[in-house]
């Protein structure tokens, strides 16, 4: 984007922007965001033994949130689940730069506390420059064994259900957000899931979103709208959490990205 299409640099400059000028704006904004959320996945791979749903709602129009799969075969995959902080064009660049970095650095080899390492140390010098970070979960999950392995860079821990029992255990192992300092190890752990669990990866936008009151939704909400619809379809699954943020915050735009990732085991 060159300086003169920028209404902001215009009025720092000591005039306002005529309408051309705006509307240049708004169309090169507007191509931003059609841009980037192409580049999210729109429905998750398909694979055998497992049922998956994705979204991702921006709270500008443009946002820092980002998760993606990569397939290795028919019953290995990758998961990843980021947030940028901050939720403007800056986060927007971020995050179509860390696609581009997982995507050209395959990790079939390795783990996933291994990928985050490589990913710091990759994004550190960009990051530091834009004083923005990352916070990422990885997981790598065999349909096969039903082994999921992860890694947590700072992120919200994803929320496990487990089919027959109330309460959520969240997954979490030790690491920090990605950007802050090179060098950074990043714990690995594994669990192995079972027929009916269903798994939630998410943004903070879910739990950090207000009501009136200024009160947040919270984990625990974020669970019991999970735990009310955990015997539908991944999708329904969204959809009923949505629902269930959207009446508490009583209808308020919101503040901050919120995408969702739901992993349910068949």
């Amino acid at each position: 984007m060159t300086k003169k299409g920028n209404p902001v640099w215009r009025k720092a400059a000591g005039r306002y922007p005529d309408v051309s000028e705006i509307d240049d704006y708004t169309r090169e904004i507007a191509t931003a965001s059609k841009i980037q959320q192409s580049l999210l996945p729109d429905v998750p791979p398909d694979m055998r033994g497992v049922r998956m749903a994705c979204r991702s709602i921006p709270a500008h129009v443009v946002g820092g949130d980002y998760f993606d799969f990569f397939r290795w075969d028919e019953s290995s995959l990758d998961l990843v689940i980021a947030d940028v902080s901050g939720h403007n064009l800056g986060s927007a660049l971020i995050m179509v730069e860390t696609r581009s970095v997982l995507r050209a650095h395959a990790f079939r080899s390795g783990n996933a506390g291994d990928a985050l390492a490589v990913l710091n140390e990759l994004l550190y010098d960009d990051l530091t420059r834009a004083e923005l970070f990352i916070s990422m979960f990885y997981a790598k999950f065999s349909a096969e064994t039903r082994l999921l392995t992860y890694a947590n860079g700072g992120h919200n821990p994803p929320l496990l259900l487990r089919c027959g029992q109330q309460g959520y255990r969240g997954l979490d192992a030790d690491g920090m957000v990605l950007g802050v300092l090179k060098g950074v190890e990043f714990e690995e752990k594994n669990i192995f899931l079972r027929e009916g669990d269903v798994l939630t990866f998410y943004t903070d936008g879910i739990t950090e979103s207000q009501n009136d009151s200024g009160e947040l939704f919270g984990a625990e909400r974020l669970y019991q709208a999970l735990y009310a619809y955990r015997g539908t379809p991944p999708e329904a699954i969204i959809e009923g959490v949505l629902k269930h943020v959207h009446d508490f915050s009583g209808h308020k735009a919101l503040q901050d990205d919120i995408s969702l990732v739901v992993m349910k085991i068949d």
